[in-house]
C-alpha cells in the first residue's frame, strides 16, 4: 500500500485517536502531521508491518508522548469538565457527556484499551503494541474496566428511579 492510500484510509482514524487524548485541536493536528510524516519517511516499512492500523496508532501514540514531554503544557489525559451547558438540551450530547464522565473515572491506560479496542476495533495484541504492554494485561484491564463502568451504569440507573 503506498503513502497516499495509507494516508486517504487512516487519517481520519489517527486523528480521532489522537483527539480522544489531547483537547488542544491545533495541537491534535501537529501530532496527526508529525505522524504522517514519520511514516512518509518509514514507508519502506510499510510492506512488513502486520496491522498497519495499530502501526499508525503505536507511532501516533509515540508522537503525543514525545510531544507532551516536551512541552508539559498541556495533559495527556482526558479531563472531564470541558463539556457544554448546551448538552442539557440536547439528548445525544447528554448522552456523549455522561459516556465521557465515565470515562473519565477509568486510569488513562484502560481508557485508551476500552477507545482502541471498542470505538477502534482493535485487537488486544494491537493495543499492547501500541502501549508497550503485554497482551495479558490488555485483556485483564479491558475486563476490569467494562466491569468498572457496567457498575457505574448500574449505579447511575438505581440513583435514577
Amino acid at each position: 500500500m503506498d503513502f497516499d492510500k495509507v494516508y486517504d484510509s487512516y487519517a481520519d482514524m489517527v486523528y480521532s485517536y489522537i483527539r480522544f487524548r489531547i483537547k488542544d485541536r491545533f495541537l491534535a493536528e501537529d501530532i496527526l502531521q508529525d505522524t504522517f510524516l514519520s511514516v512518509y519517511r518509514n514507508q519502506a516499512q510499510l510492506s512488513k508491518v502486520r496491522s498497519i492500523k495499530a502501526w499508525l496508532l503505536s507511532i501516533a501514540h509515540n508522537k503525543m508522548v514525545d510531544r507532551l514531554r516536551k512541552t508539559r503544557h498541556e495533559e495527556l489525559s482526558y479531563s472531564p469538565g470541558d463539556e457544554s451547558n448546551a448538552a442539557a438540551d440536547h439528548p445525544q450530547l447528554e448522552n456523549n457527556v455522561f459516556i465521557d464522565q465515565l470515562l473519565g473515572q477509568l486510569d488513562e491506560t484502560s481508557r485508551q484499551i476500552v477507545y482502541g479496542i471498542y470505538v477502534e476495533g482493535l485487537t488486544c495484541r494491537d493495543m499492547a503494541e501500541i502501549l508497550g504492554i503485554p497482551e495479558g494485561t490488555v485483556k485483564s484491564r479491558s475486563f476490569y474496566a467494562r466491569a468498572k463502568l457496567r457498575e457505574w451504569l448500574e449505579e447511575d440507573k438505581n440513583d435514577a428511579r
